[in-house]
């Protein structure tokens, strides 16, 4: 690929990524469920909670670093928008969770693998920390019980994307 090739894919690229942002900053409190499909289209998951309210779920992409929770009242009107791949939310977990709680708070994981030397199933995310730095979260859990055993939190050096 020439230098031009390059420099015009990266452009592509970073508009593509900035359009994606900028569609999720665009959704108000109170639009309507058909305002949010139009501009950022179908949710990935769709989670229907007990008071009628729904959260729906928009991963950025499998290497992507953002993911989008969309709160619908019963009115199906817009309550929140929040970006859940950040330290508020990642805070959140710990020791014990469920895998659906885990997935309620964070969406849907980058990769699922397991250790049969350990007995666990271990999920990963990508997101930035500070929006400085490119960070892996692994969740692992105890595969009979289900249950949440370990966090652990790796910086990506993004020049050759090798974990630090």
């Amino acid at each position: 690929m020439s230098a031009t090739s390059s420099r015009a894919f990266l452009l592509l690229l970073c508009a593509a990524i900035a359009t994606g942002c900028a569609s999720f900053s665009a959704i108000n409190p109170g639009a309507s469920a058909e305002q949010v499909e139009k501009l950022v289209g179908a949710p990935a998951s769709v989670w229907k909670n007990a008071d009628g309210s729904e959260v729906w779920e928009y991963p950025r992409g499998p290497l992507g670093v953002e993911t989008y929770m969309v709160t619908l009242g019963p009115d199906h009107a817009v309550q929140e928008v929040r970006q859940v791949l950040s330290e508020e939310y990642i805070s959140k977990l710990h020791a014990g969770m469920s895998r659906d709680e885990v997935r309620r708070l964070l969406g849907m994981p980058r990769d699922i693998g397991f250790s049969s030397a350990n007995d666990e199933e271990i999920w990963s995310w990508r997101y930035r920390e500070w929006k400085v730095r490119t960070m892996d979260l692994y969740v692992q859990f105890d595969r009979p019980s289900g249950a949440l055993k370990r966090i652990t939190r790796l910086q990506i050096d993004t020049s050759d994307s090798k974990p630090r």
